[in-house]
């Protein structure tokens, strides 16, 4: 009987214990603060007890693709982008590496070797431009890749290069130099495409003259151009300055010629 007893008694204080007990503790926790891009350009967030990204929107419709890309709403997949555009909105613009990619796998090869070194993206045409390193005189190809990928050969058949304007470190800062790496100067008596430098003032500050075509560095932030002289030869300007070297500076990198008469001062890559 005394272990009857002893038993209902251990089962009573069991039974009150678990009633008293609080609910379980709450593992959740809080989901970090990032975005993932939706197909159709919107963004979602991570969210749930695992913290997984939302799912993104559905577009409806039976005409897209495998991306959610809604064809009769122009919508393409961009896999630069890694979402639907619609190009006259935002035009899909194709990574270097593909675009090079292309370059390699087209006609382009047969004419020489495609450089991926100097690839330059034109923003007006939306096209890749990689040179060939092709043998034909007077000529400087390029293989153009569009957004859409198809690919064209550019001869650019326009003359031998024949002079090349560069950014050089000088102890006046960038500044820019000839092919030989000699200092460029303005003459602030000139004016816009106008030089007024001849004579006895030209054999001091020899113009920067071209026969053919000039050869632009990679990321020159001003404009090169050409004017015709009264002599008929053909100067460079950049940004409508003509360029001149000065007599004076005997070695590449020096920079005589700076404030020489409060009219000449060395060129440089911010005009």
């Amino acid at each position: 009987m005394r272990i009857l007893i002893t038993a209902i008694l251990a089962l009573l204080i069991f039974s009150v214990g678990c009633t008293q007990q609080g609910p379980p503790a709450n593992n959740t926790t809080a989901c970090t603060m990032e975005a993932k891009i939706c197909p159709d350009g919107t963004a979602v967030g991570r969210t749930g007890p695992n913290c997984e990204f939302a799912p993104c929107p559905q577009i409806v419709g039976n005409d897209t693709d495998e991306h959610g890309c809604k064809a009769s709403a122009g919508y393409s997949w961009c896999e630069t982008e890694q979402k639907c555009v619609r190009e006259f909105e935002t035009p899909c613009k194709l990574g270097e590496a593909d675009a090079y990619g292309v370059a390699q796998a087209s006609a382009c090869k047969d004419e020489g070797d495609v450089s991926r070194a100097d690839a330059i993206y034109n923003e007006n045409s939306m096209t890749w431009w990689f040179n060939i390193q092709a043998n034909r005189p007077g000529c400087s190809p390029a293989c153009v890749v569009s957004n859409n990928r198809s690919v064209e050969i550019n001869w650019r058949c326009t003359g031998l290069i024949t002079y090349t304007v560069k950014i050089a470190n000088s102890s006046l800062g960038e500044i820019l130099v000839d092919n030989e790496g000699y200092a460029l100067y303005t003459f602030t008596a000139d004016s816009t495409n106008v030089t007024t430098c001849y004579g006895t003032c030209a054999i001091a500050w020899p113009p920067v003259l071209v026969t053919d075509t000039i050869s632009i560095p990679k990321g020159l932030p001003g404009e090169m151009g050409a004017i015709m002289r009264t002599d008929n030869t053909t100067q460079v300007t950049y940004n409508g300055d003509p360029l001149y070297r000065y007599a004076a500076d005997t070695a590449p990198g020096e920079t005589n010629g700076q404030g020489f008469g409060g009219k000449w001062f060395v060129a440089t890559p911010s005009g």
